[in-house]
C-alpha cells in the first residue's frame, strides 16, 4: 500500500531530540496524569521506543523495556489498522487479567502509555490522556491535535467534523 500521509513517511530520527527541560516538564505532566487517573505507570516514548519520560509505582517493571515494547506493539497495531482500511489509529486499549494498558499517539512521533489496575475504569484513563495530549504535543514540538477524545479539550478550533470520531479503537481482550 502506497500511502503518502505524514504518518507513513519515514522519520528522520536525527531530528527527534527532547531537551532535559522538556523531558522534566513531560515527567511532571505524566506524574499528574498518573495521579489523576490512578495509574501504576505513565510513560512517553518516541516511535523507536526511546524513553522521553516516565513514572512508575511498580518496582517489578523496567520502564526502558516497556518503552521498546510499546513502540513495537503500537507500530504493529497501526499497520494492522492501515491494512484493514483505517486511516489512522490514535488509541489502543488492552484489558488483561489484572491491568488495563492504554496507548495514545501524541503527534507523529510519540506514544503515551498508561497502565492502571483492571478495576480502574478505562474511560477515566482515556479522558485524562485526552486532557494532557495537547500539552504534551506542544511541549514536544508536535502539532496540536485537531480534535480530542470525548471529555477532552480541543487543542485548536473545532473542525466541521468535531463531533465525529477521530480514531478507531483496538481492543485486545486477553
Amino acid at each position: 500500500m502506497n500511502d503518502a500521509s505524514p504518518d507513513n513517511e519515514p522519520l528522520d530520527w536525527d531530528d527527534v531530540e527532547v531537551s532535559a527541560d522538556a523531558a522534566d516538564r513531560a515527567e511532571d505532566l505524566l506524574r499528574d496524569f498518573a495521579s489523576d487517573a490512578e495509574l501504576d505507570m505513565a510513560v512517553i516514548v518516541d516511535r523507536s521506543g526511546g524513553m522521553v519520560a516516565g513514572v512508575a509505582s511498580r518496582a517489578d517493571v523496567d520502564v526502558d523495556t516497556v518503552g521498546a515494547l510499546v513502540a513495537g506493539a503500537f507500530g504493529a497495531m497501526r499497520s494492522l489498522a492501515r491494512e484493514l482500511g483505517e486511516a489512522a489509529i490514535v488509541e489502543s486499549l488492552h484489558h488483561g487479567g489484572k491491568d488495563t494498558i492504554y496507548l495514545r499517539q501524541i503527534g507523529s512521533r510519540y506514544i503515551l502509555l498508561g497502565v492502571a489496575e483492571l478495576n480502574q475504569p478505562a474511560g477515566i484513563v482515556r479522558e485524562r490522556a485526552a486532557q494532557i495530549a495537547g500539552p504534551l504535543a506542544s511541549l514536544l514540538g508536535e502539532p496540536a491535535e485537531s480534535g480530542t477524545a470525548p471529555g477532552g479539550n480541543a487543542a485548536s478550533s473545532p473542525s466541521p467534523n468535531a463531533g465525529a470520531p477521530q480514531s478507531g479503537y483496538a481492543y485486545d481482550i486477553g
